[in-house]
């Protein structure tokens, strides 16, 4: 079993993170390598079908001199995009768009106080193990309140499940975001060659807009989102509470429903939940965008069921084990009387006889 001090340092969702960031990028580049072909072709003809349509609209005088010149920069733009990217043409979007997020997420993490950096990872993997990092002394308080539970202080451990639950929910609701985040920047790498051939003719630049709009968007959200979690931890580090000197009477006042410490730390917890929400609706706001929190919403129902289903699971197992630990202690019992019984009833009818009753 591992050791509190190892808690502390241990990330439960990096690995996880950091194979899905692999795989999301693997991903990008062989799509890379498949797309670049056909928008080079598809770019080709819409661009000849535009030369055509531009001599026929300025000999029909419906289009101006400036009107095909301003075409024809856009279209070159364009060009020279998808040609000089070549097949890194997603894949550099995509890693531009993780890093633009990570960095501007994680500068709010000095805000809060007492996060350190985790060591061995960067990006939108680090910002998750910032955010476990950031709610470990919680979970400490939370432990020293759930071993001083006993028969006879059963509050303890409602206290403990009470403080645990909030901010279990808030780091997975964290993490999912990250998921989520990474998601649409993979998505935002995905449509670039399209945006990028839009952008280059009068009818698509509305689609290239959006685009932009959509990933200033999932960067607003995942930003909020860290701000959100800073702030809990900004609030939880402003208390003064150290896990390790919680015993006996200063634990009994500290783990208390009258106690104002107790349900600031409890209203944070639950409070860094619901904004998290509120700030997609700030970034949509902001971007003029319809981002929504269904997928994270998923995610975070999701591992939280697992995790009860587990709870629940362990508990009908113990239970099982104990009702059958019940049932051999009661058939041992039941044997071992009988054999005690006999044992007596025959020195009983052995009494009366050389050496019987001994």
């Amino acid at each position: 079993m591992a050791n509190p001090a190892d808690l502390a340092t241990t990330c439960w969702t990096c690995k996880p993170l950091v194979k899905y960031v692999e795989l999301t990028q693997d991903f990008a580049d062989k799509l890379s390598e498949t797309l670049h072909d056909p928008m080079l072709m598809l770019f080709g003809a819409l661009a000849g079908l535009w030369i055509v349509l531009s001599g026929i609209r300025l000999a029909l005088r419906m289009t101006e001199h400036t009107e095909i010149i301003k075409d024809f920069v856009f279209i070159s733009i364009t060009g020279i995009l998808l040609g000089s990217q070549s097949t890194q043409l997603i894949s550099y979007v995509y890693s531009s768009a993780v890093s633009i997020m990570g960095a501007s997420s994680a500068a709010v993490f000095s805000i809060a106080g007492g996060v350190q950096d985790s060591s061995g990872y960067d990006g939108l993997v680090a910002l998750a193990a910032n955010g476990e990092k950031a709610v470990y002394k919680v979970f400490q308080a939370a432990g020293a309140i759930w071993r001083a539970g006993a028969l006879y202080e059963l509050g303890n451990y409602a206290y403990a499940i009470v403080l645990v639950v909030p901010y279990f929910l808030l780091v997975v609701a964290y993490s999912s975001q990250v998921v989520v985040a990474i998601f649409r920047a993979t998505m935002i790498g995905v449509f670039a060659p399209f945006l990028f051939m839009a952008f280059a003719f009068n009818w698509g630049r509305g689609m290239a807009q959006s685009g932009a709009k959509t990933l200033l968007a999932s960067i607003l959200v995942l930003f909020a989102s860290t701000a959100a979690l800073a702030l809990t931890i900004f609030g939880v580090n402003t208390l003064s509470i150290d896990p390790a000197s919680l015993s006996g009477d200063q634990l009994n006042e500290f783990a208390s429903i009258t106690n104002p410490e107790f349900l600031v730390i409890l209203f944070l917890g639950w409070m860094g939940t619901a904004l998290m929400t509120e700030g997609t609706s700030q970034a949509n706001s902001i971007a003029q965008t319809a981002l929504t929190n269904a997928a994270a919403g998923i995610l975070t129902a999701g591992v939280s069921g697992s995790a009860l289903f587990g709870l629940k699971k362990s508990r009908e197992v113990a239970g099982m084990l104990g009702q059958f630990g019940g049932q051999m202690h009661d058939r041992l019992w039941e044997g071992a009387t009988k054999a005690a019984g006999a044992d007596l009833a025959d020195k009983f009818r052995n009494i009366n006889k050389p050496g019987g009753g001994s």
